[in-house]
């Protein structure tokens, strides 16, 4: 039982070999991160329809939740602008422009999130998002940011923000209602945005935003720019959370219910990517049930103590990283920083300028625009980058769930169109005797009257006719007749009956055209199912089957008398 403790808390390992020597470090980036997390947290819990002490709730909840369960060094558990951005997608609508509706409403949907992760741990269908591709996941932040800032961008001009949270719709709200504009409110958000800007370029491990959160709430109380008529965040409750998890009515309930699906998938896959990109640069590994069961229990906290849905934070974790944190209990420590400031300094930021905290928001989401990354893909697969753009896109036009749906619509299609349409290749042997693609360098040479082919996938009912298609192409298109036809098998890794009753008939079409159909380097587990298939077995039997490729070309060059021009190498790998 005490062993069984240590894998589902790591906490308790952490402690059991925790030096003295570690606090320092660990005391330093919790600090770090929490002059981080504050200004965030806050930022994110406007961009979620909510006050925001339930940003600052969920940053402290999470961390202290996430260091107990983690098995990560380094990754910071807390609000983020994807969840924040889905959160207020999924509740200003249902709100009705409700303050203490929309509180209940996001604590719930954190709740939610939590449950849905956690059953998951336990029906392990956590690998579900493992089909939210980096492409679609690089397109869904990008439009997210899109999103987010075009519906920032009413706030930073003075403007009344509008319930919208489509690109489209925000960008035209904005254009129609610029003459409401307030000039001083746009001053400070636009002098404010170029001056971060400029210090994110020059200063880049500068805590920018917490700049603006200390400089912009001291500038409104000393100049009082409320009575000039910039909007100020107002009135914030001090103290620390309590747990108190709303009721709300079953109507609430179903429309939650979807949403906290989604948002858990987009979590989990940001969490155990950015766990994983940490712990390889140190050479360790992290359990993905472990990091889905503890960002369930976050959320779940979360939602508990009030607070909006959480997930890792990329930004925070790669702050966390760089302050050189030994262990999670850095996070524990940064808990402790934010809730000083929530027992103690939340009245001084009532007096921060909303202008200047939609532009915090805005400097949180520039990093979603990974355009280097996207360009690198754009070079390798133009497919997976188109399919980030149109995503980005879908986001922007369509709305953020629409979007979502979209990518993964997109993503199935692609991996459909690549496994119907697969790559394959006409095998010839090269001068150094390896076989090798004749459409790729270094030049091969076919044997007379031999045509070898490879087919680069699973044959099933999507590619059977493909592959049927191609074999007779190759022989249709042949300029000398052809004895054989020697099908390299090695990259099958699956075979269905439709493929199976494809594979007799195309042996008979091959057979009517005189041409022999061989097979080298099948699979034994491929072998096992054709033997279960009792025509197809007794048909293939009456094929040559050979291990290698270059005892196939041997058994043909004896059976036509084809002179040997080249040796075939005994390794015998195509490529």
């Amino acid at each position: 039982m005490f062993e069984k403790l240590t894998v589902t808390l790591p906490i308790h390992a952490v402690l059991q070999t925790y030096k003295r020597a570690y606090i320092r470090r660990d005391v330093i980036a919790g600090a770090t991160v929490a002059a981080v997390a504050v200004p965030q947290a806050m930022a994110y819990a406007q961009l979620a329809g909510v006050n925001l002490t339930a940003g600052l709730y969920a940053a402290m909840v999470a961390m202290v939740v996430y260091a107990i369960m983690s098995s990560s060094r380094y990754v910071i558990m807390g609000p983020d602008a994807a969840m924040a951005a889905l959160a207020g997608a999924a509740v200003i609508p249902l709100s009705g422009g409700d303050a203490n509706r929309a509180v209940a409403l996001v604590a719930i949907l954190s709740f939610f999130i939590g449950l849905v992760s956690i059953i998951s741990v336990i029906a392990r269908i956590g690998f579900v998002a493992e089909f939210l591709s980096r492409p679609i996941l690089l397109g869904y932040m990008a439009g997210l940011a899109l999103v987010v800032i075009a519906t920032q961008l009413p706030k930073v001009f003075g403007i009344p923000a509008p319930v919208n949270t489509n690109f489209l719709g925000s960008i035209v709200y904005l254009f129609t209602n610029i003459s409401q504009t307030h000039i001083l409110t746009l001053a400070l958000g636009g002098v404010t945005l170029a001056i971060a800007l400029l210090l994110m370029k020059g200063f880049k491990r500068l805590p920018v935003s917490l700049l603006i959160l200390i400089i912009g709430t001291f500038c409104s109380w000393a100049f009082d720019f409320a009575s000039n008529g910039v909007a100020i965040v107002g009135s914030i409750p001090i103290g620390l959370p309590v747990p108190d998890l709303p009721s709300i009515e079953l109507y609430d309930l179903q429309n939650l219910i979807i949403p906290a699906m989604a948002m858990m998938l987009i979590a989990y896959a940001n969490t155990i990517a950015t766990a994983r990109s940490f712990a390889s640069r140190k050479k360790e590994t992290v359990s993905s049930d472990q990091e889905l069961l503890g960002l369930g229990l976050s959320n779940a906290a979360s939602g508990i103590y009030g607070g909006i849905p959480v997930s890792a934070s990329g930004v925070r974790t790669a702050v966390n990283y760089t302050s050189r944190a030994k262990t999670q209990v850095s996070q524990l420590f940064g808990a402790l920083f934010i809730g000083v400031v929530l027992a103690v300094l939340s009245p001084m930021l009532q007096y921060l300028p909303i202008t200047m905290l939609a532009v915090i928001i805005i400097l949180a989401v520039l990093p979603l625009f990974n355009v280097k990354e996207l360009r690198s893909i754009w070079h390798a697969w133009r497919s997976e980058a188109v399919v980030a753009v149109v995503t980005m896109l879908g986001v922007a036009t369509l709305g953020i769930y629409q979007g979502l749906l979209l990518a993964v619509m997109l993503a199935i299609l692609n991996t459909l169109r690549k496994s119907a349409f697969p790559n394959d290749a006409i095998l010839g042997v090269a001068d150094d005797g390896s076989v090798r693609d004749m459409h790729r360098p270094p030049k091969t040479h076919e044997v007379p009257g031999l045509k070898m082919y490879r087919f680069d996938a699973p044959l099933y009912f999507g590619n059977a006719t493909y592959f049927r298609h191609r074999v007779l192409q190759i022989v249709d298109e042949s300029k000398e007749p052809i004895h054989w036809f020697l099908w390299d098998a090695e990259t099958i890794t699956a075979i269905d009956s439709t493929s199976g009753q494809m594979l007799l008939g195309l042996i008979d079409e091959l057979k009517s055209r005189k041409v022999t159909f061989a097979v080298a380097r099948m699979k034994g587990s491929i072998r096992t199912i054709v033997h279960r298939s009792h025509r197809l077995s007794s048909t293939l039997q009456h094929s040559p089957h050979y291990t290698s490729i270059g005892n196939a070309i041997e058994a043909y060059r004896q059976e036509y008398n084809v002179p040997r021009a080249y040796d075939v190498k005994s390794e015998d790998k195509s490529t």
